[in-house]
């Protein structure tokens, strides 16, 4: 038998072993041994058992095509084929790499300079079998379906907007090729009820859907919708779910035992070969961006796989990336757009912003205003439900010593430490914590105060100003737990609670029928950050917040904030996302910032501050003298925060005319790094927009 070979990544993340390496698969294994599956392999000097992916598989002649080695005489005169390392076995309880999965994992190791084992990693959402527990049962017959509701939603009719859409998307669907769509619509104009008919058409063809969204909150209202039409017909898979609960829906997936997964955005990576659809909710959520390597964007994933499958692209928002909805309205995009400009069921709420200034100027150094007070007690009268936003979790934010200044800060990470209700300071980036101290560690002076204040804070308050009312707090605190998320939707939705208090998690696409009153306690607190995205984030944010209000009936929002002049508060009142577009787009094309130009981000870590800031000079001089084109260098500077972890961060924008443009400069940064000293230097993040 003529010998058959593995191109074969070796599982060791390592930038050196970024390579492929030849192996000579057994004749007892030739007929088992696939493309995607983890083997065990002889590796290194000393021939230890290491684990490794098989890329490809090829015969003699292939290999020479693919030019492994020089050249013919190389193979003559060397007869490297029997000095070659054989493949030992195939890795038990491991799950193999689907091929569209493969193909992924290549594209993001191109598109995003990333480690070929990171990425093989990374379209494994599910990395081991797990033996099923007899305890065990499949996590969606947890999601309970509220009969009244699906009667109600039963009796629903698309409006004309809606119906054009949906024949719309499925004309383009029916040709069996690759197309793309954006629907914008303001909050609760019946986004979910397009999609949900496309699922329809789609899985009576045969077809396979993925369902993404922004965050593991959603799930239990997504999984219900769906649930209500698909019945069982679902499967889901986030990181808060056990290996077990994971591994059983990997496997309905992989099986064909269901049609339909939902999750965040590692679920773009289902093992789905029939693949017909992929819908993208709340597409401008930056939780769609990973912040691990690859850095991917999950829309471009989302192209990419849509693309090679011939399958359909929806990509749903309010508030549509800048971006995308500039993309879109291009002459030449290849991008739908749809746009629905009514609520299905109600009207849009009204939006009062109070400025606290002066609130204070009248005597109230509340976080709560007057009118705040006025209108929940109103709201607690009438048996109608409130949701509180407050973009920080804890109890205070500051703890300082009033007698020397001293701000309690984490000794690995440049940001102050949290004071939380059972007397602890703790770090939101590196998780290190302290009991507060009674005496300050610098002057022993016990005049200490606390400033600022979270989720844990406004949740007491609101408790001492509303005795009788019963309050949920939803943040990654209480949400720690198996289920958390579920647990708080499903009572607050259930009317076992008057008030839900929480960070972002709470106003992203949630539709609560009962809740007609949505504050937002500090508006503010994103709109000066020093990202060009500060007006966007904000006005995306804001909207969404407002949104949540009066989805069945009619609704109030309150926007509080202590610099009421800026134009977004405005826009976010009239729920005028064309308007906030326009005027955004313009300050961009001034200011030469995307959509009009790409930025490439280049953030450097490192144990040692001092040789950073050499590295990072050194790194700006490199891409100065290759600068002959429009880009522009711009740093170095600091990042926010400056360490983390006990890693220092600095960083460099290049701002260029084109993708191809920061994807040169990419690898000339890349480059250099390979002169650095290893000691030193532990990380490079790259990230283009």
């Amino acid at each position: 038998m003529d010998k058959v070979f593995a191109s074969i990544i070796v599982d060791i993340s390592a930038e050196s072993l970024n390579k492929p390496f030849i192996y000579v698969i057994p004749n007892e294994l030739v007929n088992e041994i696939k493309e995607g599956d983890k083997v065990i392999i002889p590796f290194g000097v000393n021939n230890k058992d290491k684990e490794g992916y098989v890329l490809e598989i090829l015969d003699f002649e292939q290999l020479k095509e693919k030019k492994f080695y020089q050249n013919d005489e190389y193979f003559k005169k060397n007869d490297f084929v029997d000095k070659l390392k054989v493949i030992k076995s195939l890795a038990t309880k491991k799950i193999a790499v689907k091929q569209i999965l493969f193909k992924i994992a290549i594209f993001l190791c191109r598109e995003y300079s990333a480690p070929i084992q990171n990425c093989i990693k990374t379209v494994l959402p599910v990395k081991r079998i797990v033996r099923k527990n007899k305890k065990q049962v499949d996590a969606i017959s947890k999601y309970n379906i509220n009969d009244d509701d699906k009667k109600t939603r039963e009796d629903i009719v698309l409006n004309d907007e809606q119906n054009k859409i949906i024949k719309s998307v499925l004309i383009n669907y029916k040709k069996g090729t690759f197309s793309e769509h954006l629907i914008y619509g303001v909050t609760g104009s019946g986004k979910t009820e397009v999609y949900l008919k496309i699922i329809e058409e789609v899985i009576k063809d045969g077809k396979q859907v993925i369902v993404l969204i922004p965050e593991i909150a959603l799930t239990h209202q997504t999984v219900i919708r769906l649930k209500e039409k698909f019945s069982e017909n679902i499967a889901i898979i986030h990181s808060r779910m056990s290996e077990g609960d994971k591994y059983i829906q990997y496997k309905k997936c992989e099986d064909g035992k269901t049609s339909i997964l939902v999750g965040p955005r590692s679920a773009i990576f289902a093992p789905f070969d029939n693949l017909g659809l992929v819908v993208m909710d709340e597409v401008n959520d930056s939780s769609y961006k990973s912040e691990t390597i690859p850095r991917y964007n999950t829309i471009d994933v989302a192209r990419f796989r849509c693309k090679e499958q011939n399958a359909t692209l929806i990509t749903l928002s309010a508030t549509p990336n800048i971006d995308l909805y500039y993309e879109a309205n291009r002459k030449d995009n290849d991008i739908s757009l749809y746009k629905l400009t009514k609520r299905a069921s109600s009207t849009l709420p009204e939006v009062l912003i109070v400025d606290m200034k002066e609130e204070v100027k009248s005597g109230n150094k509340s976080v709560f205003s007057k009118v705040l007070i006025e209108k929940i007690n109103d709201r607690l009268d009438k048996k109608e439900q409130v949701m509180l936003y407050m973009n920080r979790r804890g109890y205070n934010t500051i703890f300082t010593c009033k007698n020397c200044g001293n701000t309690y800060k984490c000794p690995h990470c440049d940001v102050a430490l949290v004071s939380h209700s059972d007397g602890m300071l703790k770090c939101h980036y590196c998780g290190y914590e302290i009991r507060e101290p009674m005496l300050c560690p610098i002057c022993k002076s016990s005049e200490i105060e606390k400033y600022g204040m979270g989720t844990e804070k406004l949740e007491e308050m609101c408790i001492d100003l509303f005795p009788n009312a019963k309050v949920l707090r939803m943040d990654r605190d209480t949400t720690s737990v198996k289920d958390g998320h579920d647990k708080i939707i499903e009572k607050f939705r259930n009317g076992k609670a008057d008030i839900l208090i929480g960070t972002q998690m709470i106003v992203k696409g949630h539709d609560f029928p009962n809740v007609t009153l949505v504050a937002i306690m500090r508006a503010d607190l994103s709109l000066y950050t020093e990202s060009y995205k500060a007006s966007e984030d904000t006005f995306a944010l804001l909207t969404q917040c407002v949104g949540r209000s009066g989805r069945k009936i009619s609704g109030e929002s309150i926007i509080q904030c202590y610099d009421s002049d800026s134009f977004v508060y405005d826009l976010v009142k009239e729920q005028n996302y064309e308007k906030f577009y326009n005027e955004e787009l313009k300050q961009r094309k001034k200011l030469s910032y995307p959509p009009f130009s790409k930025l490439l981000n280049i953030r450097v870590g490192a144990n040692n501050e001092a040789y950073l800031s050499t590295f990072m000079q050194n790194l700006k001089v490199v891409l100065d003298n290759k600068n002959d084109t429009n880009a522009k260098i711009l740093g170095p500077t600091k990042t926010n925060p400056e360490k983390v972890k006990d890693i220092h961060f600095k960083k460099i924008i290049v701002k260029c005319s084109s993708i191809d443009e920061a994807k040169k400069y990419r690898t000339i940064s890349k480059k250099f790094k390979e002169y650095s000293d290893k000691r030193n230097l532990l990380k490079i993040i790259f990230d283009i927009e």
